[in-house]
């Protein structure tokens, strides 16, 4: 015999709903009863009406409900609808509670846990916040310090991407400030969760400057609105905070990998995150990779299958959906042949490892967090053999391709970058050995330092149209889901993604001029090579707020190694940039100038970080002399600079002070 059972209703009329609740005998059953809402419907005249229909079709009935992003049932994911999801149970006692905010959500956790008796039966708790002023996190954290044996599942409310309001309630009542849970009694209770999140990490990792709990004011430098705008382009980063939701910030937490949606934007440039992200965290940005989310989705389903189910809960992130689209249904359909399903699409979801006692529930952001429960010890016996493989992607959806190419272009340029970084010492070591064979000038040029320099600048160069494109198509998706793409927005994207891959293709071949280990002589006009030089460096430069005057007054033909000069032109405005950012003046500037004076082509480059200290002046081009302490130097780029121009360019190097800037000239003599 069963001992419980879940019965899910896609609620569109009284008549309906009472004629499903007496086909299935429900009012019949003699145990608790408990009802869970999943409802688009953001009204709280709807809600509490038909709250009181469920109560007069079942007035012993236990209820917590939550507004949404989307909701769950055996048809699978839907859109703008209510669904009502009913369990009875024959050993387990429920007890519903509401409460309504204090401004403080640790304190909510600690009210909510407290208010419940008998904590040593207490199994489960069902919990849903508001999903806009809750801090998630600190919710649950409340919890657990006065209980951390008791599981915790669920998530936040969601009000399809307005973030202007969302609800949650009980049978005694509704908030948009607060949180309800459902707290479940009895030894008899079996309790399974897991959770899939699967949403790999793009770009470098960077640092939180500045944070208090879930609000985070600064990272790299950069207020998080402006970084968030760098990254994404300014016209996603006005659509914040609903893009952050698809454009997470990543970080490990325990060993999880954990992401962190924006909830909230504020004035000052900080934004508010689902959950905290502490100060000095280091975190990176998160993207979708539609094949893996789906493959690591069904992995999940094999561990469920092994404890006893009778019921299934899914409180999965909007972002899945939003990424997914009709494919979340590959994740959550499966799951209806093993047992009755039923939940909802979140602000965030609540996860507890049923498996490890005394630790604490977390907040997700991006993941799909399923709970099982059975009052009964049996497990699976049986499921459909095709349950892996009944539903296949669309091969034919243009989008799907189009974001998986994406999403192995990232990976790709990742991995290679990751691997070129790890693999750095030995690359350096492998250079050298080569280089003091052939000519001891170039030993140095092939250092760590300049080799690490240089990966840092394709990072940097790489990063934003890689980011800008998967933005762009992002944005393509949003607004045709606001039913606003019109053909000129999607050719004006089009051209967009066309002009950030021209740029990718562009700098890799500048790269290929800078790796270039001959030191041939070739022709370049001295106007490109000034431009190779900062398509380079720009996004560096540029990050760090420094300004860059250019003054280019001619386009003479030069005769030199390009690979070599463009490394000497490098290692001038890294260390221009270096002493500016040491020495924080108010408005930092890079000059350069480039003209014609006798026969010769000067290219000047200037800064005005406060000059050259007379004292060193007249040691800067010595070969063992530097400024820098340990790996932040060479100790001879300035010198070997000056001979490559000296031996390999007939030309020369020089370096004065004028006023507060410290100039140096490159002379290049001009091609008869």
């Amino acid at each position: 015999m069963t001992l419980m059972k879940t019965f899910t209703h896609e609620y569109s009329s009284k008549e309906l709903l009472e004629t499903f609740i007496k086909n299935n005998y429900i009012s019949n059953y003699t145990g608790d009863i408990l009802i869970q809402v999943f409802t688009s419907v953001n009204n709280k005249e709807y809600i509490l009406y038909l709250k009181d229909e469920l109560l007069m079709l079942l007035p012993s009935a236990k209820i917590i409900g939550t507004t949404t992003n989307g909701e769950i049932s055996h048809n699978g994911s839907l859109n703008h609808s209510t669904v009502i999801s009913i369990s009875v149970f024959e050993k387990t006692k429920i007890i519903t509670k509401l409460i309504k905010t204090k401004n403080d959500s640790f304190q909510n956790g600690v009210d909510i846990i407290e208010s419940l008796n008998d904590k040593e039966d207490l199994k489960l708790l069902v919990s849903f916040t508001d999903g806009l002023n809750t801090n998630g996190e600190e919710y649950l954290n409340g919890i657990s310090s006065i209980n951390d044996t008791v599981i915790i599942s669920g998530g936040m409310a969601g009000d399809y991407s307005k973030f202007e309001q969302t609800l949650v309630f009980t049978e005694k009542g509704i908030t948009n400030k607060g949180a309800v849970a459902a707290a479940f009694y009895g030894k008899s209770l079996n309790i399974h969760t897991d959770y899939s999140f699967n949403w790999e990490t793009v770009g470098r990792t960077h640092t939180v400057d500045k944070s208090i709990k879930n609000r985070v004011y600064k990272i790299s430098g950069m207020t998080t609105v402006d970084f968030y705008k760098y990254y994404l382009g300014n016209d996603i980063s006005k659509l914040l905070p609903a893009i952050g939701i698809e454009f997470p910030l990543v970080q490990k937490i325990d060993g999880k990998t954990i992401a962190r949606a924006v909830l909230t934007k504020h004035k000052d440039g900080s934004l508010s995150f689902a959950g905290n992200i502490k100060e000095g965290s280091e975190i990176q940005f998160g993207h979708g990779d539609v094949q893996l989310i789906i493959e690591k989705g069904l992995e999940s389903i094999k561990n469920i299958i092994k404890a006893p189910i009778e019921s299934i809960f899914i409180y999965s992130c909007m972002a899945r959906k939003a990424l997914l689209k009709d494919d979340i249904n590959l994740e959550i359909l499966p799951l209806k042949e093993i047992a009755p399903v039923s939940g909802f699409f979140a602000y965030g979801e609540f996860f507890h490892d049923s498996d490890c006692e005394h630790e604490n529930a977390q907040l997700l952001n991006q993941s799909m967090s399923i709970l099982a429960i059975s009052e009964n010890d049996k497990k699976v016996e049986k499921i459909t053999p095709n349950i892996f493989n009944k539903h296949k992607i669309n091969s034919d959806d243009l989008s799907l391709h189009r974001t998986q190419a994406l999403s192995t272009l990232i990976k790709r340029t990742t991995k290679e970058l990751e691997y070129l970084n790890e693999n750095l010492n030995i690359r350096v070591k492998e250079e050298i050995d080569l280089n003091l064979e052939k000519d001891n000038m170039m030993t140095l040029l092939h250092t760590q330092a300049q080799l690490g320099s240089t990966l840092e600048m394709i990072l940097h160069q790489w990063r934003q149209p890689i980011s800008a494109i998967t933005s762009t198509l992002s944005s393509l998706q949003v607004y045709k889901e606001a039913g606003i793409l019109t053909d000129e927005i999607l050719d004006e994207n089009i051209q967009n993604v066309l002009s950030y891959t021209e740029h990718i293709n562009t700098t890799i071949e500048d790269f290929r001029d800078l790796f270039k280990s001959t030191d041939k002589n070739t022709n370049i006009a001295i106007d490109e090579l000034i431009t190779k030089s900062l398509t380079i460096i720009k996004p560096i430069v540029r990050e760090n707020r420094i300004n860059i005057d250019l003054n280019i007054s001619i386009s003479n033909i030069i005769n030199i190694p390009i690979g070599l000069v463009m490394q000497v032109i490098l290692n001038i405005v890294k260390n221009a940039l270096d002493e500016l950012n040491r020495s924080k003046v108010s408005n930092p500037i890079i000059s350069i100038k480039v003209f014609e004076e006798n026969d010769n082509n000067i290219i000047q480059i200037a800064d005005n970080a406060g000059g050259i200290p007379s004292d060193i002046l007249p040691n800067i081009f010595d070969k063992n002399f530097t400024t820098k302490d340990g790996e932040d130097g060479t100790g001879i780029g300035l010198h070997m600079s000056k001979k490559i121009i000296q031996n390999k360019v007939n030309g020369s190097l020089t370096a004065h002070n004028q006023g507060d800037k410290a100039v140096f000239t490159i002379t290049v003599p001009k091609v008869i």
